[in-house]
């Protein structure tokens, strides 16, 4: 049930990183620290700071892996220093070497336009470069969709972009995460220790599975409404216990305490997993390699 849980919470989260141009080969690397990390924050029966083998252990990674994140959270404990640029996927990749590498280059080091079907010097061969197995017309597709390439009316590639980014994210997007999901999940495993020794956090939420179809807008716009008029008198009372010495300018840490409310609308967790199943996955053949608009 765990799993399930975690599997469900990492649909939203794994289409925003979609959208952000993050690859699973990065978010592998941040959630391998994030394991340790924590595993290692963890100490013994005795008091002892957790080893390098115990961590091996609870984590399920080699300790030659543990021992290597260990040493960059050591240097490094806020950067994920393993999401460097040769984890980026293809499309990344791609646009990068048509930037840098000559074979790719006009005479005054821009790029220069490439015949699609080529395998000497054209997007074929550069796709086979940095891109191993991956079909060019699924790469071309996906950098056409981003707005990095465009085709001409002769049909060559342009690269009118040098960074691959798929979507449009916005900043409040990030700044939700770490302000709201982060203090979510870690109120849920505060309140989830069975070692615990003060009062749990409050976490409610209420909903319906069966509002009428009309009534939903009006809860929306009612909804928002009462919970704007809660936070604020939740912040109106925090500005009043407030301490002068322990502003966000000051140097002193005080503690952190707040409350975030939330509006959603959609599938529950559940059917969220289970929509994949009952709608079935189309499989594509490598017959994309060659179309010309896979």
């Amino acid at each position: 049930r765990m799993l399930n849980s975690v599997y469900a919470c990492l649909l939203p989260l794994a289409k925003l990183l979609l959208r952000a141009g993050i690859t699973y080969r990065q978010f592998d690397s941040i959630a391998k620290r994030a394991f340790v990390r924590e595993a290692m924050a963890e100490a013994d029966a005795r008091g002892r700071p957790t080893n390098t083998s115990r961590v091996a252990v609870k984590t399920g990674l080699s300790r030659k892996d543990v021992k290597r994140i260990r040493e960059s959270l050591a240097s490094d404990p806020v950067v994920a220093s393993g999401a460097t640029a040769d984890q980026s996927g293809p499309p990344s990749k791609v646009l990068h070497t048509w930037h840098v590498d000559p074979r790719f280059l006009k005479r005054d080091g821009s790029p220069r336009d490439l015949v699609f079907q080529d395998e000497e010097d054209g997007f074929f061969a550069l796709v086979k470069a940095v891109g191993g197995d991956v079909p060019p017309g699924a790469v071309r597709t996906e950098l056409k969709r981003a707005g990095a390439v465009t085709e001409l009316d002769d049909g060559r590639l342009r690269a009118i972009k040098r960074y691959y980014v798929p979507g449009n994210v916005d900043d409040k997007a990030v700044t939700v995460m770490s302000g709201m999901l982060f203090p979510l999940a870690a109120g849920i495993v505060h309140n989830a220790d069975p070692d615990r020794t003060s009062d749990g956090f409050i976490q409610r939420f209420a909903y319906s599975q069966s509002l009428e179809p009309d009534a939903v807008p009006q809860f929306r716009i009612w909804s928002r409404a009462q919970a704007a008029s809660l936070i604020e008198a939740m912040d109106d009372w925090l500005a009043k216990h407030e301490s002068s010495d322990r502003l966000p300018s000051s140097d002193s840490e005080g503690p952190i305490a707040g409350i975030g409310v939330f509006y959603y609308e959609g599938p529950t967790a559940e059917d969220a997993v289970d929509e994949l199943s009952r709608r079935g996955t189309r499989s594509t053949d490598d017959s994309e390699r060659f179309s010309s608009d896979p």
